[in-house]
């Protein structure tokens, strides 16, 4: 009886009640108490709820009440709630999206993209540089240089579902600066995902050619900016398609189906993760009268279903496998210490300097380059997959992690008071 259907879908709901309640308390405490944005709160409570921590614990001689996934995957949590977080991820882009001027993005591409691009050369060069500067990996053949190639990789993420939530709180998502950091997200995200597929490709295969680096590049490319050019005008017919269906909830759960489509066709058929379909999608439909008709149940549904992915995040961080390598203890936390330091500057110049020359003056660029700056999910994710195909060790992973609570930890606590003051465009400064 213990293993019927309905016992395990109420086992699952037990462990869903105490990740909700878990996110509300922490951002309850940081947003009352502690004065931060209440995402914190939720990545810290995720840490402290996670197997590794109170979680792992078997109380009163019962069962813990989460365990690390021993199927390769190193879920922190069930795959059923692991896949709660995704879709809420997937939602919060959507909404992003939605809440995104359309013409103001399109005004903002061209920064965008030369804000991506310094912000993943530069990372990648220094994640790289300091792997093999360390002693993580090597120069000598390939299989002693995909280290490095891999942390570069990490280096390049950026978190734009944390900006995007800190924006969102500020009521600064339309500004300039929030604009060009989410449009910047999304092209980061193309750049890093063909670093990501190269990296992997030289691993695998010991060597990667030009023509597949090509094709890679043209799949994510072309998916972006087709959906964006075809979304964007078809959108007028696809809000009134769905406004068309008058029963209640017809609008938000057809809007939301739309965003699914496009998330799952962006992570299945051309290897884009699924938040930027979802963004992708949202945009497509933020000038339209759909729009204005689900932005209030839109808002709901986040407040639920978000926190938890933020503290789905923090579970995933495990601070016992930090030094759990070949390497001394000492030497991994001088590499995590010199890693999260080029993190943060690599993305303030790498972000921040193209800024400079494209528009934005020294405060608006220090906005966009801290909106750039928090690793999050995406290099958990990229970690993840080092770690599981064991290309990266215990070490170089716990390092990782690091890092990248670090970069968002701090982005959203340096990123409120850098949007108090003046504007961040050169032209209307000079004005």
């Amino acid at each position: 009886m213990h293993d019927s259907p309905l016992a395990i879908v109420a086992e699952l709901i037990l462990l869903l009640s105490v990740i909700l309640v878990a996110a509300k308390i922490g951002g309850e405490i940081a947003e009352r108490y502690l004065k931060i944005p209440p995402v914190l709160g939720e990545l810290g409570a995720g840490i402290l709820i996670s197997p590794f921590l109170l979680g792992g614990i078997h109380w009163f001689g019962g069962g813990a009440l989460f365990e690390v996934a021993h199927d390769g995957s190193g879920l922190p949590v069930e795959p059923q709630l692991f896949f709660f977080a995704q879709v809420a991820a997937v939602i919060l882009l959507f909404e992003a999206g939605l809440e995104t001027d359309r013409d103001q993005f399109k005004r903002y591409v061209r920064p965008a993209t030369a804000v991506a691009a310094g912000g993943v050369i530069l990372p990648f060069v220094m994640g790289f540089a300091a792997t093999v500067f360390l002693g993580f990996a090597d120069l000598d053949s390939i299989e002693g240089t995909v280290p490095a190639l891999f942390v570069g990789a990490i280096m390049t993420a950026t978190s734009v579902g944390i900006t995007a939530r800190v924006l969102a709180d500020m009521g600064r998502l339309d500004s300039p600066e929030g604009v060009t950091v989410l449009a910047g997200a999304v092209v980061d995200d193309v750049l890093g995902i063909i670093i990501l597929a190269v990296v992997i490709g030289i691993a695998e295969e010991g060597s990667v050619t030009a023509g597949s680096i090509g094709v890679i590049f043209l799949k994510a490319f072309g998916f972006w900016l087709g959906l964006m050019i075809i979304g964007s005008i078809v959108s007028r017919y696809i809000s009134n398609v769905i406004l068309w269906f008058k029963s209640a909830g017809g609008a938000v759960v057809l809007a939301l189906a739309m965003a699914f489509l496009a998330s799952a066709v962006a992570e299945i058929y051309f290897g884009l993760a699924m938040i930027i379909g979802a963004y992708t999608m949202g945009l497509a439909l933020s000038s339209t009268e759909l729009k204005h008709r689900i932005e209030e149940p839109m808002r709901s549904i986040n407040n639920f279903m978000v926190p938890a992915f933020f503290v789905v995040i923090g579970m995933q961080v495990d601070f016992t496998a930090f030094g759990s390598g070949d390497t001394s203890l000492a030497s991994v936390i001088v590499f995590a210490f010199v890693l999260t330091v080029f993190a943060v500057i690599s993305k303030i110049v790498g972000s921040g300097v193209p800024a400079l020359f494209v528009g934005f003056n020294r405060i608006g660029a220090y906005r966009v380059s801290l909106g750039m700056l928090p690793r999050g999910e995406v290099a958990l994710i990229i970690a993840g997959i080092g770690l599981t195909s064991g290309v990266i060790g215990q070490d170089i992973f716990g390092v990782a992690i690091v890092m990248t609570v670090v970069t968002t930890v701090i982005a959203p606590v340096f990123l409120i008071p850098a949007f108090r003051g003046g504007t961040g465009l050169k032209s209307e400064s000079e004005d």
